[in-house]
């Protein structure tokens, strides 16, 4: 396509090594990107054709060579759970794959010169409002809400993941004031991904897995004397 610029050419050369890369049209304000085995199809809007756009959806793609499973895996392991497949639902566990890949794939995102503001829909605001938290109770005569304690997780990841930086003290105080140890497990599932090298995956002593199953290990033991509907 002509209208691809240099960057996404490259990209686009690297990625067709190993996968087949196809393009399709649809109406939606945003691009996405389906990827099944070996074949990756980007769907783009072309009233709204933006470069940095379809870059970022190629560098999903990009960072799916390194084979790692966060969200998903999440979600396989709790689905026999009764308490946390009420948490831990098919969108938020999507969710947290999707913010984990954009924090990894920001630096190759900006070395590429994109703005920021391109990063993602809406890319310069806050990604959580004082509002939605204030709005979150988390339990009611000692049954907790299954679908709050979802947002607050989603909450949580959702300003650590921002890639521009907002005046977050409040939002977290608040979300730390809710729940402080919910706040704790959160917080440090996140600073584990950090630190985490996707680029030299080792299943002893640098795997993914671990990641999840600390996480899904601290949130057992959380949920484990509470009533969760």
């Amino acid at each position: 396509m002509e209208q691809f610029d240099n960057e996404v050419l490259s990209l686009l050369e690297e990625l067709k090594q190993k996968h087949d890369i196809r393009f399709e049209t649809h109406d939606e304000n945003y691009c996405g990107v389906s990827q099944q085995n070996n074949t990756a199809t980007v769907f783009y809007n072309p009233k709204q054709f933006n470069n940095a756009s379809i870059a970022h959806e190629l560098l999903h793609v990009w960072l799916s060579k390194f084979e790692y499973h966060v969200g998903s895996h999440i979600y396989l392991m709790c689905l026999s759970d009764p308490k946390l497949s009420k948490i831990m639902t098919k969108f938020l566990c999507d969710y947290i794959e999707n913010l984990f890949d954009h924090n990894k794939m920001y630096p190759k995102y900006k070395e590429m010169g994109y703005s920021d503001e391109d990063f993602i829909v809406n890319g310069l605001e806050q990604k959580c409002s004082i509002s939605d938290i204030k709005q979150l109770s988390l339990s009611f005569l000692n049954v907790y809400n299954a679908n709050s304690i979802n947002r607050f997780i989603g909450y949580l990841l959702s300003i650590y993941a921002d890639h521009v930086f907002h005046d977050y003290l409040e939002h977290l105080s608040l979300l730390k004031n809710k729940n402080a140890e919910l706040f704790k497990i959160v917080t440090v599932f996140w600073n584990r991904w950090l630190i985490f090298d996707v680029t030299v995956i080792d299943p002893i002593f640098n795997s993914s897995y671990e990641i999840s199953n600390s996480f899904l290990d601290e949130m057992e033991t959380w949920v484990a004397n509470k009533k969760i509907k």
